[in-house]
């Protein structure tokens, strides 16, 4: 054979090569660099994140980990010819008009999975079913780049004071327990966020998920090593939060209290790591590196290599038809943005009291409600019978990046005075309607205070934050724009909260029809 004379075989593989690969590979990377540069400030958003914050770290090394599986199985992927799957656009431009309810809701972790999800399916459109099959589980390992995890830590802390907790009394230490606080004789501690395990738990999902693709080819083998790299970091957490405690405990609080314990915290993770992997070898497969594909016979003469034209065609054309899909979203985020410009300054009176309540006086005290940016925020208290309720009320004209209503760095109370010991929820009736409200109960170690509150979202109140957010995105995407906020009412008690239910639920039916006026025509210009 000529040295000018193209194989259709690979040399290196001996697999045959498919010659719409030389047109699909180029396809698909510029449809992947035209989503990257139409969602460029979601892939920013991201990138920040990842390089930001520590538990988020190893988003950076996910692209190559997934360019590294893909390459194990680059002789099956030669010898795949692509295909171009048309109900993939149909999921696409579903997954952008996703992007933009995220957008106009102002969720960045659903912008995060939606950009993932358009790349995933991409993937499928111009190549295929057969080659997305073929490297699922890389694609899959895509979902590990988006920066998620955060809701996960309230209840992450709760099963750790859990297992510390029992751990402590099953060993005859005793331990006062009320939330996230526990107090041993030798001192007092708190289940921060720090000491919630989320960092370990992914930081041990995506090692268990690359291990459990390197090492096992059946399924249940993989999802089983991956259940178990779950399970592990949440009980090996509660573990090393009990043995902080114990080690606090027994050196009379000199050591395990400071920076110490994050230290010792990640030398037990990679233990648990290890001892991970160890338990895994036990049913770990040997991987075959025999083609899975027949070769044709080596005297076999070359068969030519078919013509690309009528791919390049094809392909040339479903590159701008995916790109045109995916850029429905950013296209119309951008008309919205535009419609919205000029911000209109708001002022938010307190209401006026309805007697017999007294007031509104400027609340002064130490119950500090913190929502970011508000174009408007009201804290008053009022006064009946010699009791007091507190009144908090933040009110967000236009939701922005820097200014969400709805944001896991909100709060109704400062975390360095007070600490949360339940909640739950409850309905009141609130004029013609019955409304459901969040009930916090508070303490910062002398006084208890029973919080309700609820989002207002344009003449509706809902306590769920989900549920708030798709109230956003419909007034945005509607141009509705009838503003949205924070209630939040709040009373001390001595013994028990109820003793001051009935003294929130009169202040609420008596001054919602003036809280709702207000909200609903707030005083402002340009």
């Amino acid at each position: 054979m000529s040295a000018d004379q193209e194989s259709p075989f690979s040399a290196e593989t001996g697999v045959r090569r498919m010659p719409a690969w030389r047109v699909a590979l180029p396809a698909l990377i510029i449809a992947l660099l035209a989503i990257i540069a139409l969602y460029w400030p979601t892939v920013v958003g991201i990138a920040t994140i990842w390089w930001n914050f520590e538990t988020y770290a190893h988003g950076m090394l996910v692209i190559p980990i997934i360019l590294y599986m893909i390459g194990t199985r680059r002789r099956e992927l030669a010898a795949l010819e692509p295909q171009v799957a048309p109900v993939g656009l149909a999921l696409l431009l579903s997954l952008s008009l996703g992007w933009l309810v995220a957008d106009a809701a102002e969720v960045s972790v659903v912008q995060h999975f939606a950009l993932a999800g358009m790349m995933q399916t991409v993937v499928y459109t111009l190549l295929g079913g057969g080659v997305t099959w073929a490297i699922a589980f890389p694609l899959a390992y895509l979902w590990f780049a988006v920066p998620v995890g955060e809701a996960l830590i309230p209840p992450l802390q709760q099963v750790t004071a859990w297992f510390t907790v029992a751990g402590l009394r099953l060993t005859g230490i005793p331990v006062w327990w009320e939330g996230l606080h526990l107090v041993v004789p030798s001192g007092s501690f708190e289940v921060a966020e720090a000491c919630s395990g989320l960092r370990y738990l992914i930081a041990s999902v995506a090692l268990g998920f690359l291990y459990a693709y390197l090492s096992y080819r059946s399924l249940w083998r993989r999802l089983a090593f991956i259940a178990l790299s779950v399970a592990m970091p949440v009980v090996a957490n509660g573990i090393r939060a009990y043995g902080i405690v114990m080690i606090a405990h027994l050196s009379d609080m000199k050591y395990a209290t400071g920076i110490d314990h994050l230290i010792y915290g990640w030398l037990f993770f990679g233990l648990v790591v290890l001892l991970m992997f160890w338990i895994g070898s036990f049913w770990r497969e040997p991987v075959d590196d025999a083609p899975t594909l027949a070769l044709l016979p080596l005297n076999q003469p070359p068969v030519p290599v078919p013509s690309t034209g009528g791919y390049a065609q094809r392909y040339a054309l479903w590159t701008v038809v995916v790109v045109l899909a995916a850029a429905v979203g950013p296209l119309w985020a951008d008309w919205i943005n535009r419609a919205e410009r000029g911000v209109v300054s708001v002022t938010l009176p307190a209401p006026a009291a309805v007697t017999p309540w007294q007031g509104p006086e400027a609340d002064t005290g130490d119950w500090e409600p913190k929502f970011s940016g508000a174009d408007a925020v009201v804290r008053s208290h009022y006064l009946r019978d010699g009791r007091i309720v507190h009144l908090y009320i933040a009110y967000y004209r236009q939701q922005r990046p820097d200014a969400k209503l709805v944001s896991s760095q909100n709060s109704l109370y400062d975390g360095k005075r007070w600490r949360y010991v339940g909640g739950g929820q409850l309905k009141a009736q609130l004029g013609k309607d019955e409304w459901p409200l969040q009930a916090t109960l508070l303490t910062d170690g002398q006084r208890r205070r029973l919080v309700w509150s609820a989002y207002w979202e344009g003449g509706r109140l809902v306590v769920s934050p989900y549920v708030a957010k798709l109230w956003e995105a419909w007034d945005r995407l509607s141009g509705a724009q009838r503003g949205s906020a924070i209630i939040a009412v709040a009373a001390d008690y001595e013994v028990q909260p109820d003793e001051v239910e009935p003294l929130l639920r009169d202040f609420l039916t008596q001054m919602w029809p003036d809280i709702a006026a207000t909200l609903l025509q707030p005083s402002g210009g340009k």
